[in-house]
């Protein structure tokens, strides 16, 4: 019977479920005129192979895609392109504007690497204020948070983290926004700092910052090692990935964070996370262990399906995505490889749900070989790919039907 149900899980996990809905060889920008383009490329403000997407974000008919300052060159940070764009491979348009996307003016957006919208219709991003972070790793702003009105398109704030909010080492690639839309004024944003092994939390109604530790945004160092499109390489990143579960019964969250080298899930309630005073958090036990995820199940970004409880993960060295149902225990017996794709999931570096749609969008761009080596121009490098929740969330619970519902760690 256990042979069968193997038998099964790899049949399904090497199915199709993600379609592709765009792919690029190399990033396009919607420049104002040809002429500006030219400009551009000839003064090194744009150079096409410098551009590499990395995460993306989905609102109403909005699909946003971050161009992280990896190298010089890059045209525009934030962007979007419609979700109704008939081109298989839509040209970026910067969003806001162009002049918010140019780090020459004081408050320009320098380079954030993912974005999220909340239940209030916000884009939260934060900004690293470092340009071409491979080359000379230039900070020309500090480390802000930008909250954006979709709406209207307009910055509603800007906030620059404080000193004590960081070490000689950090570094924010990943935020989750914790709000419900009837209580607009009460937004948490949780920054993991993955070099810093630390996390930041953001009151928007404080408008303040505080700092917690923990040895569990540390890194694993026996899961440090990858293999990934030919390159072996050795990352210490801590704590990255972080999914946040439908409020529970005492109106708070519980999130569950791993760090990106490593593969063991934890998890703490937002209340302790909240408390600025750093009482609640300096409590050990207040921080949860999950269980594990089994091997080679390392990844950065995570994300909950609050509607079934289900949290997906991506899989870097698996080229793929997986899936725990949270109502059951985790161990590599409950983590499900929901689907894999060697051409169009090599390295699915962000996640994001359509609830229009239903649909679970996924972002791969190959990271690995635009930081070890080059792409080819010449093949498709870049896949946002997408799948029904609904197929999705069969495949993720049937490998579970038999497990015993188990309660949770926070009441």
């Amino acid at each position: 019977m256990r042979y069968l149900l193997l038998v099964a899980f790899l049949t399904v996990a090497s199915c199709h479920e993600f379609k592709t809905i765009h792919s690029w060889n190399y990033v396009k920008f919607n420049f104002p005129n040809e002429t500006i383009q030219n400009a551009l490329i000839t003064s090194g403000d744009y150079v096409p192979e410098n551009n590499m997407p990395l995460g993306v974000q989905v609102w109403e008919d909005k699909i946003f895609i971050t161009v992280p300052r990896w190298k010089n060159g890059v045209a525009s940070n934030l962007n979007y392109f419609t979700k109704g764009d008939p081109s298989k491979t839509p040209k970026l348009n910067p969003y806001p504007n162009w002049e918010t996307n140019n780090i020459t003016t004081p408050d320009g957006i320098v380079s954030i690497f993912r974005v999220r919208v909340d239940a209030c219709d916000r884009l939260w991003g934060v900004d690293t204020g470092v340009n071409d972070i491979l080359g000379n790793s230039t900070s020309v702003r500090p480390v802000r948070i930008f909250v954006i009105d979709l709406k209207t398109d307009e910055i509603l704030r800007i906030y620059t983290l404080k000193e004590s909010d960081q070490t000689a080492n950090s570094f924010f690639a990943e935020s989750t926004v914790d709000v419900e839309p009837d209580d607009c004024e009460n937004a948490h944003l949780y920054i993991s700092d993955l070099g810093g092994y630390g996390m930041v939390v953001y009151s928007w109604a404080k408008n303040d910052s505080w700092r917690i530790t923990h040895n569990y945004f540390y890194f694993d160092p026996l899961n440090g090692n990858y293999n990934v499109s030919g390159f072996n390489f050795q990352w210490t990143d801590g704590l990255f990935g972080m999914a946040l579960s439908a409020p529970g019964k005492d109106g708070y969250k519980i999130l569950y964070f791993h760090a990106m080298s490593g593969v063991t899930e934890f998890s703490v309630s937002t209340e302790v996370l909240q408390d600025s005073t750093l009482a609640k958090s300096k409590d050990y036990y207040a921080f949860h262990v999950e269980g594990h995820k089994g091997p080679c199940t390392q990844g950065p970004t995570s994300l909950i399906d609050t509607v079934t409880g289900i949290d997906y993960f991506a899989q870097v060295l698996r080229n793929g995505i997986a899936c725990w149902d949270t109502n059951v225990e985790l161990n590599p017996d409950t983590f499900v490889l929901a689907a894999e794709d060697n051409a169009t999931l090599v390295f699915p570096n962000d996640l994001s749900i359509d609830r229009s749609t239903n649909m679970l969008y996924v972002l791969s761009d190959n990271l690995p070989q635009f930081l070890f080596s080059q792409y080819d121009m010449k093949k498709r490098n870049f896949f946002l790919t997408a799948a029904s929740l609904d197929i999705l969330t069969h495949i993720c619970k049937k490998q579970n039907v038999n497990m015993e519902r188990r309660l949770p760690h926070i009441l």
